[in-house]
């Protein structure tokens, strides 16, 4: 809630909610990767496709 608050009170558009599994970074080339999926006309989720998974590991390791 806290961290809501923060962003809110900044009047940060998108908020989104760390789960603590990963680290913020990751967290954001997730969402980027999920929006390529769109764009690139990729299956859904396509990060843990098997055609997929080999070449998103691949990029998340990028810096």
């Amino acid at each position: 809630m806290e961290l809501f608050l923060e962003r809110f009170h900044k009047e940060d558009f998108y908020i989104t909610c760390p789960d603590n599994a990963v680290t913020p970074a990751l967290d954001a080339k997730r969402i980027r990767w999920a929006a390529e999926d769109i764009v690139q006309n990729r299956p859904a989720l396509s990060r843990w496709h098997p055609d997929w998974k080999d070449e998103f590991a691949r990029w998340a390791q990028q810096s």
